[in-house]
Protein backbone atom coordinates (compact mmCIF):
# COMPACT_ATOMS: atom_id res chain seq x y z
CA UNK A 1 0.00 0.00 0.00
CA UNK A 2 1.63 2.85 -1.53
CA UNK A 3 1.71 6.60 -2.98
CA UNK A 4 3.34 6.86 -6.17
CA UNK A 5 4.55 9.71 -8.26
CA UNK A 6 6.12 9.98 -11.72
CA UNK A 7 7.05 12.50 -14.36
CA UNK A 8 8.59 12.31 -18.19
CA UNK A 9 9.45 15.62 -19.32
CA UNK A 10 10.74 17.28 -22.50
CA UNK A 11 13.20 18.59 -21.27
CA UNK A 12 15.16 17.69 -17.80
CA UNK A 13 13.60 19.47 -14.63
CA UNK A 14 14.92 19.53 -10.79
CA UNK A 15 12.78 16.33 -9.21
CA UNK A 16 13.28 18.16 -5.73
CA UNK A 17 9.46 19.47 -5.75
CA UNK A 18 8.50 15.58 -6.18
CA UNK A 19 11.29 14.64 -3.40
CA UNK A 20 8.82 17.22 -1.15
CA UNK A 21 5.22 15.37 -2.27
CA UNK A 22 6.86 12.45 -1.17
CA UNK A 23 8.04 13.41 2.07
CA UNK A 24 4.29 15.18 2.09
CA UNK A 25 2.90 11.79 1.55
CA UNK A 26 4.80 9.76 3.57
CA UNK A 27 3.54 12.42 6.53
CA UNK A 28 -0.23 12.65 5.52
CA UNK A 29 -0.55 10.64 2.03
CA UNK A 30 -4.66 8.86 1.85
CA UNK A 31 -4.90 5.74 3.55
CA UNK A 32 -8.08 3.16 3.25
CA UNK A 33 -10.47 4.62 6.49
CA UNK A 34 -9.62 1.15 8.53
CA UNK A 35 -6.08 1.37 8.02
CA UNK A 36 -4.37 2.41 11.24
CA UNK A 37 -1.37 4.94 10.94
CA UNK A 38 2.35 3.28 11.77
CA UNK A 39 4.65 5.75 13.86
CA UNK A 40 5.85 8.26 11.75
CA UNK A 41 3.48 8.77 9.55
CA UNK A 42 0.47 7.06 6.97
CA UNK A 43 3.37 5.70 4.49
CA UNK A 44 6.78 5.63 6.81
CA UNK A 45 7.57 2.70 5.65
CA UNK A 46 10.53 3.45 3.35
CA UNK A 47 10.70 4.97 0.31
CA UNK A 48 12.69 5.04 -3.48
CA UNK A 49 13.03 6.64 -6.69
CA UNK A 50 14.27 5.80 -9.57
CA UNK A 51 15.61 8.20 -12.52
CA UNK A 52 17.20 8.12 -16.07
CA UNK A 53 20.79 9.77 -16.21
CA UNK A 54 23.07 9.38 -18.95
CA UNK A 55 20.74 7.18 -20.61
CA UNK A 56 20.70 4.45 -17.85
CA UNK A 57 17.49 4.16 -15.18
CA UNK A 58 19.24 4.43 -12.00
CA UNK A 59 17.87 4.55 -8.19
CA UNK A 60 17.85 5.10 -4.58
CA UNK A 61 16.07 3.26 -1.64
CA UNK A 62 15.76 3.44 2.14
CA UNK A 63 13.94 2.15 4.59
CA UNK A 64 13.51 5.02 6.60
CA UNK A 65 10.56 7.45 6.54
CA UNK A 66 10.99 9.40 3.50
CA UNK A 67 9.66 12.72 6.56
CA UNK A 68 12.34 12.49 8.44
CA UNK A 69 15.31 10.28 6.73
CA UNK A 70 18.02 12.81 6.15
CA UNK A 71 19.39 11.24 2.74
CA UNK A 72 16.19 12.32 1.06
CA UNK A 73 16.90 16.51 1.48
CA UNK A 74 20.57 15.48 0.33
CA UNK A 75 19.57 13.63 -2.82
CA UNK A 76 19.87 16.12 -5.92
CA UNK A 77 18.36 14.84 -9.03
CA UNK A 78 17.44 16.69 -12.45
CA UNK A 79 16.07 14.30 -15.01
CA UNK A 80 13.53 13.71 -17.70
CA UNK A 81 12.13 10.68 -16.38
CA UNK A 82 11.43 10.14 -12.86
CA UNK A 83 9.32 7.67 -10.41
CA UNK A 84 9.05 8.25 -6.76
CA UNK A 85 7.28 6.13 -4.46
CA UNK A 86 6.72 5.69 -0.23
CA UNK A 87 5.21 2.74 1.06
CA UNK A 88 2.59 1.48 3.93
CA UNK A 89 4.26 -1.95 4.96
CA UNK A 90 0.77 -4.62 6.00
CA UNK A 91 4.10 -6.34 7.96
CA UNK A 92 6.49 -3.86 9.36
CA UNK A 93 8.89 -6.63 9.78
CA UNK A 94 9.56 -6.04 6.25
CA UNK A 95 10.55 -2.83 6.39
CA UNK A 96 14.05 -2.09 5.03
CA UNK A 97 16.17 -0.89 2.07
CA UNK A 98 15.71 -4.01 -0.09
CA UNK A 99 12.08 -3.91 0.40
CA UNK A 100 11.77 -0.31 -0.52
CA UNK A 101 10.22 0.38 -4.60
CA UNK A 102 11.34 1.09 -7.18
CA UNK A 103 13.06 -2.36 -8.04
CA UNK A 104 15.37 -2.29 -10.92
CA UNK A 105 15.76 -5.67 -12.86
CA UNK A 106 16.76 -6.35 -16.54
CA UNK A 107 17.18 -2.63 -17.27
CA UNK A 108 13.44 -1.69 -16.22
CA UNK A 109 12.59 -0.19 -12.76
CA UNK A 110 8.97 -0.95 -11.71
CA UNK A 111 7.05 0.59 -8.20
CA UNK A 112 3.92 -0.92 -7.34
CA UNK A 113 0.69 -0.04 -5.17
CA UNK A 114 -1.06 -3.34 -4.21
CA UNK A 115 -0.49 -6.75 -3.39
CA UNK A 116 0.41 -9.90 -5.49
CA UNK A 117 -0.51 -13.27 -4.36
CA UNK A 118 -0.87 -17.05 -6.21
CA UNK A 119 2.37 -18.10 -7.32
CA UNK A 120 4.04 -14.58 -7.24
CA UNK A 121 3.33 -14.01 -4.00
CA UNK A 122 4.54 -17.44 -2.71
CA UNK A 123 7.81 -17.18 -4.16
CA UNK A 124 8.17 -13.83 -3.05
CA UNK A 125 7.77 -15.17 0.63
CA UNK A 126 9.99 -18.50 0.17
CA UNK A 127 12.91 -15.89 -1.46
CA UNK A 128 11.82 -13.39 1.70
CA UNK A 129 11.51 -10.67 -1.21
CA UNK A 130 9.08 -8.58 -2.20
CA UNK A 131 6.32 -9.71 -4.42
CA UNK A 132 7.02 -7.05 -6.77
CA UNK A 133 10.04 -7.90 -7.47
CA UNK A 134 9.13 -11.22 -8.25
CA UNK A 135 6.57 -9.73 -10.69
CA UNK A 136 9.05 -7.74 -12.50
CA UNK A 137 11.43 -10.44 -12.93
CA UNK A 138 8.46 -12.28 -14.10
CA UNK A 139 7.19 -9.37 -16.90
CA UNK A 140 10.59 -8.66 -17.86
CA UNK A 141 10.90 -11.90 -19.18
CA UNK A 142 7.64 -11.48 -21.63
CA UNK A 143 8.21 -7.87 -22.25
CA UNK A 144 10.77 -8.18 -24.59
CA UNK A 145 9.83 -5.24 -27.51
CA UNK A 146 9.62 -2.59 -24.74
CA UNK A 147 6.87 -1.01 -26.49
CA UNK A 148 3.50 -0.16 -25.92
CA UNK A 149 1.47 -2.78 -27.45
CA UNK A 150 3.38 -5.70 -26.42
CA UNK A 151 3.17 -4.10 -22.60
CA UNK A 152 -0.25 -4.00 -22.44
CA UNK A 153 -0.39 -7.68 -23.87
CA UNK A 154 2.05 -9.03 -21.36
CA UNK A 155 0.20 -7.06 -18.13
CA UNK A 156 -3.29 -8.25 -19.68
CA UNK A 157 -2.58 -11.91 -19.35
CA UNK A 158 -0.25 -11.63 -16.51
CA UNK A 159 -3.03 -9.85 -14.69
CA UNK A 160 -6.03 -12.14 -15.57
CA UNK A 161 -3.64 -15.51 -14.79
CA UNK A 162 -5.40 -16.37 -11.21
CA UNK A 163 -2.93 -18.89 -10.20
CA UNK A 164 -0.08 -16.63 -10.74
CA UNK A 165 -0.95 -13.48 -9.42
CA UNK A 166 -3.88 -14.38 -7.22
CA UNK A 167 -6.63 -12.20 -5.78
CA UNK A 168 -4.46 -9.42 -5.97
CA UNK A 169 -5.65 -5.94 -4.14
CA UNK A 170 -4.23 -3.63 -7.09
CA UNK A 171 -1.66 -3.61 -9.77
CA UNK A 172 -0.90 0.48 -9.96
CA UNK A 173 2.50 0.40 -11.77
CA UNK A 174 4.54 2.59 -12.59
CA UNK A 175 7.28 1.18 -15.38
CA UNK A 176 10.42 3.04 -16.77
CA UNK A 177 12.90 1.56 -19.20
CA UNK A 178 15.18 3.60 -21.35
CA UNK A 179 13.47 6.92 -22.49
CA UNK A 180 10.28 5.21 -22.32
CA UNK A 181 7.79 5.63 -18.96
CA UNK A 182 4.70 3.75 -18.21
CA UNK A 183 1.59 4.18 -15.57
CA UNK A 184 -1.21 1.70 -14.99
CA UNK A 185 -4.32 2.04 -12.80
CA UNK A 186 -5.95 -1.28 -12.18
CA UNK A 187 -7.99 -1.93 -8.99
CA UNK A 188 -10.15 -5.02 -7.36
CA UNK A 189 -10.60 -3.33 -4.42
CA UNK A 190 -10.66 0.29 -2.27
CA UNK A 191 -10.98 1.92 -5.73
CA UNK A 192 -11.06 4.93 -3.63
CA UNK A 193 -7.38 4.39 -2.33
CA UNK A 194 -5.92 3.02 -5.53
CA UNK A 195 -6.00 6.03 -7.88
CA UNK A 196 -3.71 7.46 -9.99
CA UNK A 197 -4.14 11.02 -11.64
CA UNK A 198 -2.56 12.49 -15.11
CA UNK A 199 -1.66 16.10 -15.64
CA UNK A 200 -0.08 17.11 -18.79
CA UNK A 201 0.80 19.80 -20.12
CA UNK A 202 3.06 20.81 -23.17
CA UNK A 203 6.06 20.10 -21.19
CA UNK A 204 5.47 16.53 -20.04
CA UNK A 205 3.29 14.58 -18.16
CA UNK A 206 2.68 13.78 -14.43
CA UNK A 207 0.91 10.92 -12.67
CA UNK A 208 0.29 10.61 -8.99
CA UNK A 209 -1.33 8.76 -6.23
CA UNK A 210 -3.31 11.67 -5.84
CA UNK A 211 -3.26 15.24 -7.26
CA UNK A 212 -0.15 17.27 -6.44
CA UNK A 213 -2.28 20.66 -6.34
CA UNK A 214 -5.93 22.46 -6.78
CA UNK A 215 -5.25 23.51 -10.03
CA UNK A 216 -7.54 21.11 -11.49
CA UNK A 217 -6.09 19.51 -13.68
CA UNK A 218 -5.91 16.23 -12.85
CA UNK A 219 -7.87 13.28 -14.28
CA UNK A 220 -8.53 10.11 -12.60
CA UNK A 221 -7.23 7.18 -14.85
CA UNK A 222 -9.80 4.56 -15.84
CA UNK A 223 -9.68 0.41 -14.46
CA UNK A 224 -7.26 -0.64 -16.40
CA UNK A 225 -5.91 2.25 -18.26
CA UNK A 226 -2.08 1.99 -19.44
CA UNK A 227 -0.97 5.35 -20.68
CA UNK A 228 2.46 5.94 -22.13
CA UNK A 229 3.77 9.32 -20.45
CA UNK A 230 6.13 10.07 -23.30
CA UNK A 231 3.62 10.21 -25.51
CA UNK A 232 0.22 10.05 -24.23
CA UNK A 233 -0.76 7.07 -26.23
CA UNK A 234 -2.98 4.48 -24.35
CA UNK A 235 -4.50 0.83 -23.87
CA UNK A 236 -6.36 -0.96 -21.86
CA UNK A 237 -4.86 -4.20 -20.37
CA UNK A 238 -8.96 -5.37 -19.63
CA UNK A 239 -9.91 -8.45 -21.38
CA UNK A 240 -12.28 -7.51 -24.11
CA UNK A 241 -15.61 -7.86 -22.91
CA UNK A 242 -17.66 -10.99 -23.90
CA UNK A 243 -20.88 -11.08 -26.58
Amino acid sequence: MCRMIAYASVEPRDAAPYLENLARFCKSGNLVARWEKHRGGNHPDGWGIAYRQEEEIRGIRSGMPAADDPLLSQVQVRTDRFIGHVRFASNIETVHAGNSHPFIASGIALAHNGTFYGKIGEEGDARKVSDTLVFLEFLAQRWMTRTLPELADALRETLSDRERVGEYSAANLLIATGDRLFALRRWRRDPEYYTLYLAENETGRIVSSQPLDDEGRWRLLGDGELIDLVTGESRSVLPPAGP
